[in-house]
C-alpha cells in the first residue's frame, strides 16, 4: 500500500489505514482508489525552554499538533539533529507518557528522508539529508483532536575564541506552509566567566541581563511563519569590553564578510559612568496643545528625575520665542526640584522657531571631558524666524562643529522630515518618529533610559594587518551601559590581527583590545553577506534621500537588492514590465507577479516623487531600522536567500541570481536516480534544491536545471 506523507514542524507523519477509510467512503473511480485531500496538521504550540549552564545546554520542547481532519491519523515523529551536536539524555513524551525513541545514524536517516522526498514529490526535506535524526512512533491522533509532544535533550556547546553558538532547528516548521499558533524560545544563560556579546542573527530577541554572569534571552510570537532556525551567539570574557569577531568567506577569490560585536560589562560602578551634559529642547507651540504636551511633560519629568547627581543639564522651551530654564548648564543635584517645577508650568501656544531654539541650546561652551547630548523634540515645521531648511542646517552645524550629538524626535505627521533627518545625520545623532497613535512619553523615556549611562564615548576602531572596507555604521556612536554595538564590513587578506577599541572615559583616553583571526575561508555564519548588504543598501538609500540622486548609488542599490533580495522603501522585486509602466515602481511591499508577463528584477524609485509627510516618516523609520537592525530582514516572496546564493522566481522556476540566460544547463529530472546520485556526490546542493522541484543553480562551474517529472 502506498502511504500518504505529511510533515509538520519537527513531526513527519507517515499515515496508514487510509485504504479502509477510502473504501468505507466508496471513493472508487474507474477501478482506482482516489485518496482524498487532507489538511496538514496545525502547530498550535511550539515552545522551547533552554538552560545553558557554562557549556551544558538542556533543551526542553513542548509542541501541540492539531488534526483538523475527520479521520484518525498515526505515524512517525522525526527530529533532525545537526552533526556538530553531541546529544545525551534524550527523553520523549507523548501526552505525558514516555515513548521509546531511536537515534538514527546518517545513512539510515538519509534513507528515510529520501524516501519521503520520492513519495511526496516534495524537496522540502532535502536540506536534512546528511544529518542524524531521532525517530519514534506516534500514537494515533484522533479526528479533530490534538497530541502533545514533549522532548528533552542535553548537549555540550563548544566555545571557540571565547565565542559560543546555540542553534535550535525551528526551520522545519516552515514546511507546513502554515503559521505556528504560539511560538516561543527562552534561554536561561549562566556562566562562571562574564557574559559579553549576546546576539541572535535570526530573531529579534529580548535580552534581560541579571548580572555579568546570567542573562535571560527570549522570543515570542503568535501566528508566526517560520523562515529560519533560531540561533544565538554569546561570548565569555572577564575583560571590561568584549570585542568579538564573526566572519564568512565562501569564495577565497573574493573579499570576506565580518561582524564585530562590541559589548561593555553590565555591572558598572557609579564612578565608572561618565558624567554628561543633557540639553532638552522642547517645542511648545500651539500645535502641541492637548495630549502631546501632557505626554511631553511626563517624559521630561522622567528624564530629569533619572539624571545622575554629577550630570549637568538645561531645558530650552520654544514657540515664537525662546524660554530657557537657565542661561547656562546647571547641576542636577542643585537644580532638579526647580526644573521639575519649571516643567509643570509648560503650556502650548504660539509659532515654531526651530533655528533660534537649537542655537540657544548650543550657545554654552562645551566641556571636552563631558559628552554633550541634545534631545530635540518638535511636532511641526519652522514658521517663525529662519524657516529655510538649508540655512537652519548650516547654522546649527556651524555652531555645533561636531561638539554635541543631536537626537531628534519628530511627533506626528506635520514635521519637516528632511530637516529632522539631516539634523540627526549631520550632528552624530539618531532620528525617531512618534506616530499620531503612539505615546510620546513612552518613546522619550525609553530612549533616555538607553542613553543615560554612557560607558565609552568618541569611539575609534583599529583592525591591524587586515585591509577592511565598506564598514557600517560609518560613524561609531557612544557606547552605553547595557548596549551592544555591531559593526559590519568586508575584508581582504588573512591571518591573526589585533582589534583595538579606543574611546574617552571622563575625558581620559582609554584603549581596549582583543586578538582574532580573519580566515582564508569560512563557510559558517551564512547570514553575514545579506546582513552586510542590508546595512549598505540602507545607508545608500538614506544618502539619496538626504542629498539627492546619484547614478552610481542607484546602480549599486539595484545590484545589491537583486543579489541579496533586500527590500527598502525605494526597491521592489519582480514587478511585471506592464505594471511598471502603469504606476511608479518601488513601493515598500511584496510586489505581485504575473507569470505570463516578462519580469524585471528590481525597480528603484526616485525619492523626488511626491509623497505625503506620513509616507516620508514611514520611510525614514524603516531606513533607520535597517541601518541598526542586527537581523536579516525579510525578502520579497519571490526571492529566497539560501546560504551564499539568492534565487529569484520566474514563473514556477527558482533561478540562481548568478545564472546567465545564455549559459547552458545540465538538465536532471527531480526525484530520478540521477537526481539522488548528484546529491550524494555534491551534498551541499541539498540546501539549494530544497526550495522547489524546478530550480536552476550554478555550483562549481556547472549550472544544473532540476525540472519536474514529465507527466505521463
Amino acid at each position: 500500500m502506498k502511504r500518504l506523507n505529511f510533515h509538520a514542524a519537527l513531526i513527519i507523519l507517515l499515515f496508514t489505514g487510509l485504504v479502509q477509510f477510502v473504501q468505507a467512503q466508496g471513493i472508487i473511480v474507474t477501478g482506482q482508489r482516489q485518496i482524498p485531500r487532507f489538511e496538514a496538521l496545525r502547530i498550535e504550540k511550539h515552545h522551547v525552554n533552554v538552560t545553558i549552564d557554562n557549556q551544558l545546554a538542556t533543551t526542553k520542547i513542548d509542541q501541540i499538533f492539531a488534526n483538523p481532519n475527520n479521520i484518525q491519523l498515526e505515524g512517525t515523529y522525526l527530529f533532525p539533529l545537526p552533526d556538530d551536536v553531541a546529544v545525551s539524555d534524550f527523553v520523549l513524551y507523548i501526552d505525558g507518557k514516555p515513548v521509546k525513541a531511536e537515534l538514527l545514524a546518517k545513512a539510515r536517516a538519509r534513507s528515510i528522508y529520501e524516501g519521503i522526498v520520492r513519495s511526496m514529490q516534495d524537496p522540502a526535506l532535502l536540506e536534512y539529508i546528511g544529518t542524524r535524526a531521532f525517530q519514534a512512533r506516534v500514537f494515533p491522533i484522533p479526528p479533530n483532536g490534538e497530541r502533545r509532544i514533549q522532548l528533552e535533550y542535553s548537549q555540550v556547546i563548544s566555545v571557540d575564541s571565547g565565542l559560543a553558538k546555540y542553534t535550535y532547528p525551528l526551520r522545519t516548521d516552515k514546511y507546513t506552509h502554515q503559521s505556528v499558533g504560539s511560538l516561543a524560545v527562552s534561554i536561561d544563560l549562566k556562566s562562571k566567566h562574564a557574559l559579553k556579546t549576546i546576539y541572535s542573527p535570526s530573531h529579534e530577541v529580548a535580552v534581560n541581563r541579571k548580572n555579568d554572569h546570567r542573562a535571560k534571552i527570549s522570543y515570542e510570537g503568535t501566528n508566526v511563519h517560520v523562515k529560519r532556525d533560531f540561533t544565538c551567539y554569546y561570548s565569555l570574557s572577564d575583560k571590561d569590553f568584549g570585542i568579538d569577531l564573526i566572519t564568512h568567506r565562501d569564495d577565497i577569490d573574493e573579499d570576506g564578510f565580518f561582524m564585530l560585536l562590541i559589548s561593555p560589562k553590565y555591572e558598572v560602578k557609579k564612578t565608572e559612568i561618565i558624567e554628561k551634559d543633557f540639553i532638552f529642547v522642547l517645542d511648545r507651540s500651539g500645535s502641541m496643545k492637548g495630549p502631546k504636551i501632557k505626554q511631553a511633560k511626563k517624559a521630561l519629568r522622567f528624564c530629569v528625575n533619572s539624571l545622575n547627581d554629577g550630570d549637568r543639564f538645561n531645558l530650552i522651551l520654544f514657540n515664537t520665542d525662546i524660554e530657557p530654564f537657565s542661561d547656562k548648564l546647571v547641576s542636577v543635584k542643585q537644580e532638579r526640584e526647580n526644573a521639575l517645577a519649571f516643567v509643570d508650568d509648560i503650556v502650548g501656544n504660539g509659532g515654531t522657531n526651530i533655528n533660534d531654539a537649537l542655537l540657544a541650546a548650543l550657545n554654552d561652551k562645551p566641556d571636552p571631558k563631558r559628552p554633550r547630548i541634545v534631545v530635540f523634540l518638535t511636532d511641526g515645521e519652522a514658521t517663525v524666524g529662519e524657516t529655510n531648511t538649508v540655512r537652519i542646517l548650516k547654522n546649527v552645524s556651524g555652531e555645533n562643529n561636531d561638539k554635541s550629538r543631536i537626537f531628534v524626535f519628530g511627533v506626528g505627521y506635520d514635521v519637516n522630515v528632511n530637516l529632522l533627518d539631516k539634523m540627526a545625520e549631520q550632528n552624530g545623532g539618531t532620528r525617531q518618529y512618534v506616530k499620531p497613535q503612539e505615546n510620546l512619553e513612552v518613546a522619550v523615556s525609553s530612549f533616555f533610559t538607553k542613553v543615560s549611562e554612557p560607558i565609552l564615548v568618541n569611539l575609534a576602531l583599529e583592525i591591524q594587518n587586515i585591509k577592511t572596507k565598506n564598514l557600517y555604521p560609518q560613524k561609531l556612536p557612544h557606547l552605553f551601559r547595557g548596549s551592544q554595538l555591531t559593526v559590519l564590513g568586508r575584508y581582504a587578506g588573512t591571518g591573526k590581527t589585533k582589534l583595538i577599541l579606543r574611546g574617552d572615559i571622563n575625558g581620559k583616553k582609554q584603549e581596549f583590545s582583543n586578538t582574532a583571526k580573519f580566515p582564508k575561508q569560512e563557510s559558517d555564519h551564512q547570514f553575514l553577506p545579506a546582513l552586510w548588504a542590508q546595512r549598505k543598501v540602507a545607508y545608500l538609500v538614506d544618502e539619496i534621500r538626504l542629498n539627492g540622486e546619484n547614478k552610481e548609488l542607484i546602480e549599486e542599490i539595484t545590484r545589491l537588492s537583486e543579489k541579496y533580495g533586500i527590500m527598502t522603501p525605494y526597491t521592489s522585486f519582480l514587478v511585471t514590465e506592464d505594471e511598471a509602466q502603469r504606476r511608479p515602481s518601488g513601493r515598500f511591499s511584496r510586489a505581485r507577479t504575473d507569470q505570463s508577463a516578462p519580469l524585471s528584477a528590481v525597480q528603484v524609485r526616485s525619492p523626488k516623487l511626491a509623497r505625503s509627510v506620513g509616507q516620508q516618516v514611514e520611510e525614514s523609520v524603516q531606513l533607520q531600522a535597517l541601518q541598526t537592525q542586527a537581523q536579516v530582514a525579510e525578502t520579497a516572496i519571490t526571492v529566497q536567500q539560501v546560504k551564499n546564493k539568492t534565487f529569484h522566481q520566474r514563473g514556477n522556476v527558482w533561478i540562481d541570481s548568478t545564472h546567465k540566460p545564455e549559459t547552458k544547463t545540465t538538465k536532471i529530472e527531480f526525484g530520478s536516480d540521477a537526481y539522488f546520485d548528484l546529491l550524494k556526490k555534491e551534498s551541499e546542493l541539498t540546501k539549494y534544491l530544497a526550495i522547489g522541484k524546478h530550480v536552476i543553480v550554478c555550483y562549481k562551474r556547472t549550472c544544473y536545471e532540476i525540472h519536474p517529472p514529465k507527466q505521463p
